[in-house]
């Protein structure tokens, strides 16, 4: 029995003339178990979002069995988290299902815990690392216990060990007879299949079992690209040594060493390619960004001849220009290069990463397929020309062609005498490489050098090299990332340790109290009244775990505006001196007051327990028909949205930093111009996640 029948479905986006699905036919069985192949930009994405409804038809003809539930997990896990809680976000599918209390428990529980996230399910979903962020929005779809489950690339940024466990878990899915879509660029998802449909343009391609997709040879090593084992054949052990780790010590919590980096120490070598490699969350993405300054180390000390330049996983935060080739050229213009070298360089640059100069010089940065997009990145960086140069997972995402540019890239650099220094979770990318660091907990666990674990650091002719190295400075720029990470840790409720007096009360009495003091305080009408209240804001600040020197260091921050007020209120009121006076004083204490009693309320209570207080005090709202669930799901909503931006602003941030493109400005209309290119990408991230989130929402049975 099919439960999907596509039927000469084709489908174009906008106005564009390309088909990204042209005249597609195709059956899904009840129980089969399918892998969709094929290149960056070959129309399976597309595909999935047509057959999930997410896309409007255009010609052609979709039927899915209306008794199945449909689940997509998307190929960006940011865009499908919906909560801000870890916990909540797995929980907010089956509680649009209906089902009773403990039977969310249990699922969430289940889920969470077959994905190794239980012993995290109290944190905040923007704390997650990327590949714990998607195994969160895995864990989010599955437990609404989908009969047919499509996959977007969901196990392209987890580690070995993990995308094993989804197998398992695929496998166990299969059994249950559900039906499961995968898409994929990966060879071993492949292996796990019944079936196998392979796109090409937006057309299929091959259609067929998977045993006579691996027969087609030509067609296999064109997808999974074999060329790439070739890349291994050449190490080196390379020059002197270009940067070092001695003790480094890290934490972003600063009380909790579990997440960062503890006692790491390893050595980089001229004109090597090294590859770090670890669990998802172990700590790989923070060697990077310590190793080129955009964090200080808390112990210990990083050495280097050359400040390491640094390409993000997040190719869509990189992309700062209209055009590709302005985008390229947006570095090496902050620091001085113009005219005839400056295009040289762009045009190296592009070149170098399969991007014909002629081709892509003047096309839109955010048109360009995500394959596209990854490599006009690294083209960004590779246009600054340093000599060290960070990568983070380069690779993933990207189909067998892409990532076999991308990694002869990294070689050919270091034949160039460039140190280059990736993050990757494949197998055969680590083999490639001349040094591998691997890390596990935040700890080293071993570097070996072309195949050895220890290396001596001598030339040939016996002698130690003597490294010229130099401590390596934090960017100026960086307080303000610290500022940012900050703000996201406040946010989240991560940096709470023990639960005050007022957070161990129901959160629905905690705004019942809030309320009754907030009023209180703007009511008063004399000084005596508004004494008191400071007073009761003070103890109740107390009760909230919010401190004595944090409450008076408040105070002090809005006293001057309070001042000016006063002074304004002075001059205008037509009432006697003393009046005035008494007025003033009045305005001073309450205003004093009712912040005090903000400050306290959003201290004691987190943005989840605030929600699960609202919801209880609506609920007789709820019970006469009106849509409460709504209001409740926009502010859901707005506390999961504020930190996601605060965190693209944080990535935008750093790639502008590595490029230059913050900290140089003179004037303020320099440094309105330098702000320019952090505004529009957060602006349009923003239209990008409220759009991406929507659908997550639709996805997740929310009606």
């Amino acid at each position: 029995m099919n439960v999907i029948t596509v039927k000469n479905l084709s489908f174009a986006y906008g106005n564009s003339e390309t088909k990204a699905v042209d005249n597609v036919s195709f059956n899904i069985q009840e129980g089969s178990y399918n892998v969709i192949v094929g290149a960056n930009g070959s129309g399976k994405s597309t595909l999935a979002r047509l057959i999930c409804n997410l896309e409007q038809l255009q010609d052609g003809t979709i039927n899915v069995d209306e008794k199945k539930r449909l689940g997509l997990i998307f190929q960006s896990p940011k865009d499908q988290i919906v909560s801000s809680i870890v916990y909540r976000d797995t929980a907010f599918g089956p509680k649009n299902l209906n089902l009773s209390k403990g039977e969310v428990e249990l699922r969430t529980i289940e889920c969470l815990n077959f994905l190794e996230l239980l012993d995290k399910a109290q944190k905040s979903s923007s704390s997650l690392s990327l590949g714990q962020t998607q195994k969160l929005a895995a864990s989010g779809m599955l437990a609404i216990w989908p009969e047919i489950l499509i996959l977007d690339e969901s196990v392209s940024m987890l580690d070995p060990d993990s995308r094993k466990t989804i197998y398992e878990f695929l496998r166990f899915w299969h059994k249950k007879n559900n039906t499961i879509i995968h898409i994929t660029h990966d060879a071993e998802a492949v292996k796990e299949a019944e079936n196998v449909i392979c796109m090409e343009k937006g057309k299929i391609v091959f259609s067929g079992n998977r045993q006579s997709f691996f027969n087609q040879t030509e067609l296999c090593n064109q997808l999974f690209n074999s060329k790439i084992n070739e890349l291994a054949s050449d190490k080196k052990n390379g020059g002197e040594v270009v940067l070092e780790f001695k003790n480094v010590s890290f934490s972003y919590e600063k009380s909790d060493l579990k997440t960062g980096v503890k006692d790491i120490s390893f050595e980089l070598r001229k004109g090597t390619v090294t590859a770090i490699s670890g669990p998802s969350g172990s700590g790989k993405s923070t060697v990077l960004e310590l190793g080129c300054g955009l964090l200080k180390p808390d112990y210990g000390e990083i050495l280097c001849s050359n400040r390491p330049s640094f390409c993000q996983q997040n190719a869509s935060n990189s992309l700062f220009e209209r055009f590709a080739c302005d985008d390229v050229a947006f570095g090496p213009k902050n620091e001085g290069l113009n005219g005839s070298k400056l295009k040289i360089k762009v045009q190296e640059a592009m070149d170098k990463v399969n991007l014909p100069f002629e081709v892509f010089a003047d096309r839109q940065s955010v048109k360009l397929s995500g394959g596209e997009q990854r490599r006009l990145a690294i083209a960004g960086i590779i246009a600054l020309d340093k000599d060290i140069i960070f990568f983070d997972e380069p690779t993933a995402g990207l189909d067998g062609e892409s990532r076999y540019i991308v990694l002869k890239l990294l070689k050919q650099l270091a034949d160039e005498g460039k140190t280059i220094l990736f993050s990757t979770h494949k197998d055969d990318e680590i083999l490639l490489a001349d040094s591998h660091i691997r890390i596990k907990d935040g700890k080293l666990e071993f570097q070996e050098f072309s195949g050895k674990s220890k290396y001596k650091n001598e030339n040939k002719s016996g002698k130690e090299f003597v490294s010229k190295l130099k401590p390596l400075e934090v960017y100026s720029s960086s307080k303000t990332l610290e500022n940012l990470r900050k703000i996201l840790i406040s946010l989240s409720g991560q940096n709470k340790k023990k639960l005050s007096v007022i957070e161990k009360m129901h959160p629905a009495l905690r705004i019942i109290l809030f309320l009754l003091l907030f009023v209180m305080s703007l009511v008063c009408r004399n000084w005596m009244q508004g004494a008191v209240m400071m007073a009761v804001t003070f103890i109740y600040c107390l009760l909230c775990g919010y401190g004595i020197k944090k409450y008076l260091i408040s105070l002090l921050k809005i006293f001057p505006f309070l001042i000016f007020f006063s002074i304004f209120q002075f001059i205008f009121l037509k009432i006697d001196w003393n009046a005035k006076l008494f007025y003033c004083l009045t305005t001073m204490l309450r205003t004093n007051a009712a912040i005090g009693c903000i400050a306290g309320f959003f201290v004691s209570t987190p943005e989840s327990d605030f929600i699960d207080g609202l919801s209880v005090l609506l609920k007789p709202l709820a019970l006469i028909k009106i849509p409460v669930r709504y209001f409740i799901l926009m502010l859901e909503i707005i506390f999961r949205f504020i930190p996601l931006l605060v965190e693209e602003a944080v990535s935008i941030i750093k790639t502008q930093i590595i490029r230059g493109g913050l900290g140089k400005a003179k004037g303020f209309i320099s440094k309105v111009k330098n702000m320019i290119p952090l505004i529009v990408p957060l602006v349009i991230q923003s239209i990008r996640r409220s759009m991406s989130l929507a659908d997550a929402i639709t996805m997740r049975c929310f009606k």
